[in-house]
């Protein structure tokens, strides 16, 4: 991590020569290299939202199933090959 030092003096250079080069164009470069380093020094200080974790409760209650019987009208018993 960049000590907040390093970006001042970084954000300082920046700004001498914004001040001292005229053109319209090298200023814009250094307001945009003065802009990423004060979010770099920023983004370091703001705490990250602690992850939220969700805890799922599954109740799995297994019930005791007795098979079904199909009742068909032209069916004689249980068994498949009755018929």
């Amino acid at each position: 991590m960049i000590s907040n030092e390093q970006l001042l003096m970084q954000i300082d250079k920046h700004l001498k020569y914004a001040k001292n080069n005229g053109t319209e164009q090298s200023v814009r470069e250094s307001l945009v290299a003065i802009k990423a380093l004060c979010d770099a020094g920023l983004e370091g200080q703001i705490p990250s939202p602690a992850p939220i974790t969700r805890s799922v409760q599954t109740s799995s209650a297994i019930l005791p199933t007795q098979p079904v019987a199909l009742k068909e009208e032209d069916a004689n018993g249980d068994s498949l090959f009755d018929f």
